[in-house]
């Protein structure tokens, strides 16, 4: 941790460097600004400088604000048969899925085609000396075909 003045520092870690201001609550790694609370990198900071954490951090992390969420009252549903539903969502009729996906992660040769055309039936090979299917010249046991 190298300060550059009394709210921008430099941390090194792992091999990268970091960009914390603890003035705007930002850094370069931007975990700061996307979760509102600090980043290991402006832990470090915070530790180091012997500052206090909830300064730092978003009022909606607060217990005070917790609470708050659960001061509105939730009211609980009447029995399903009393439900007022509007007619076009009772009209929607939902079906289970038509394929059953396999377990495990499906190799990359099949993972964009569909169901059917992997598990699906599968066209028989020809016979080019009598014509008939399942079978294929080499293991021919009939005679050649009559044109």
């Amino acid at each position: 941790i190298v300060p550059s003045n009394n709210y921008v520092y430099n941390v090194h870690h792992e091999g990268r460097t970091y960009i914390v201001c603890l003035e705007n609550k930002t850094c370069t790694c931007k975990r700061f600004q996307l979760d509102e609370i600090p980043c290991s990198h402006a832990w470090a900071v915070l530790k180091k400088k012997h500052l206090d954490v909830g300064p730092y951090c978003s009022d909606m992390y607060k217990p005070s604000n917790l609470l708050d969420t659960y001061k509105i009252p939730i009211t609980p549903l009447p029995d399903q048969n009393e439900w007022n539903v509007p007619g076009y969502i009772n009209d929607d009729i939902v079906r289970p899925p038509k394929y059953k996906k396999l377990p495990g992660r499906p190799s990359k040769k099949y993972r964009d085609k569909a169901y059917i055309e992997l598990y699906g039936k599968k066209s028989k090979n020809s016979c080019s000396t009598c014509g008939f299917k399942g079978h294929n010249r080499r293991s021919c046991r009939n005679g050649p075909r009559i044109v």
